[in-house]
């Protein structure tokens, strides 16, 4: 059992709510280019989350997590294009094919600690980009794969229309977020918290720390793969680069942004920088440097991400919007 109280979903359903109201009504006024650069957004805030639920609500940094969004982008892709498998159904066996991998990861990987972790993580993006490299026969190595089909769509619904995808990617993004939200706040979650602030202490009382925190990077695991499944129908052409280092870096870099062990946060990094990595494509080649210097600046000066400021700022106002408070579950932002 989840142990979620009515209260928790009476919070819940507003701030969700109010989500949907506000990105819907974006397309109304948005160009096209803004409209993809927001697909695109949603993607990298499934993505940014997933990796929230690991790095923020265990402590265990994962520097491979855009391994995992290849495999779900090339599951999907090779199942609708060499065998025939509806691309629906594609999405929903990459995300669990990228869950097994976690598995595989995840045992041997999460008896280790601290750096140990975060270089056995970091090697296993590696082997996975220089898998996609070699395995010509199989994923035509560097050159990528084009032409990857459309999801296909619903009666009157076509989802090679950029408007339709933008719902689509809407409502998958904040119902990803929804659900990994009530996890943290669920019984799992506040065991996922124990385990972060003082393991030793957590095991005293009976917890079984291997069991969840494999369980978190399952779940992980599991979102980045359909993160990767709904890349690949939208842009229809992806690469091994989905799974280099630069772009775990890249969505590490969206979490801490955004603010670790709040969920929301990191899908604010991923709205930001998204736009800002647009907005600096001309220097796309100094991005390690732009990484770099965001992480250290956070880290210095605001460690509880932009999502400390907006929610110190909205639980001082007499609206709706102070539910954003309550997304802070778990974390003293006063402190930091």
């Amino acid at each position: 059992m989840l142990g979620l109280s009515s209260k928790t979903l009476k919070e819940t359903l507003p701030l969700y709510l109010l989500g949907i109201t506000v990105f819907s009504l974006i397309p109304l006024f948005a160009s096209e280019y803004i409209i993809h650069v927001m697909i695109i957004t949603f993607i990298y805030m499934i993505l940014a989350s997933s990796l929230d639920i690991l790095v923020g609500y265990t402590g265990a940094l994962n520097l491979g997590h855009a391994a995992f969004f290849a495999i779900g982008a090339y599951t999907s892709t090779l199942l609708s294009m060499r065998v025939g498998v509806s691309p629906w159904l594609g999405l929903i066996i990459g995300g669990f094919l990228s869950m097994i991998f976690g598995i595989i990861i995840g045992v041997p990987c999460l008896r280790l600690r601290g750096p140990y972790l975060a270089i056995s993580t970091l090697g296993f993006g590696v082997i996975i980009y220089v898998l996609l490299i070699n395995l010509e026969w199989l994923t035509r190595g560097p050159l990528g794969i084009p032409g990857i089909p459309p999801l296909p769509g619903f009666g009157s619904l076509n989802f090679t229309n950029r408007i339709t995808y933008y719902y689509f990617a809407m409502l998958m993004s904040l119902t990803s977020i929804l659900i990994l939200k009530l996890l943290t706040i669920s019984r799992f979650g506040k065991i996922l918290i124990a385990i972060r602030e003082d393991e030793e202490a957590a095991k005293a009382i009976g917890v079984n720390i291997a069991f969840y925190r494999l369980a978190a990077f399952m779940i992980s695991s599991f979102f980045a793969g359909l993160a990767g499944g709904i890349y690949a129908h939208y842009v229809r052409y992806i690469n091994p680069d989905l799974s280099a280092l630069g772009e775990s870096i890249s969505v590490l870099t969206k979490t801490l942004l955004g603010g670790f062990g709040t969920i929301i946060g990191p899908s604010i990094g991923a709205l930001v920088l998204t736009f800002l990595e647009e907005l600096l494509r001309p220097l796309l080649e100094y991005r390690f440097l732009i990484y770099s210097l965001i992480i250290i600046l956070i880290v210095r000066f605001l460690p509880g991400g932009l999502y400390s400021i907006l929610a110190r700022y909205l639980s001082t106002q007499h609206s709706i919007l102070a539910y954003f408070k309550w997304w802070s579950y778990g974390r003293d932002l006063k402190s930091k």
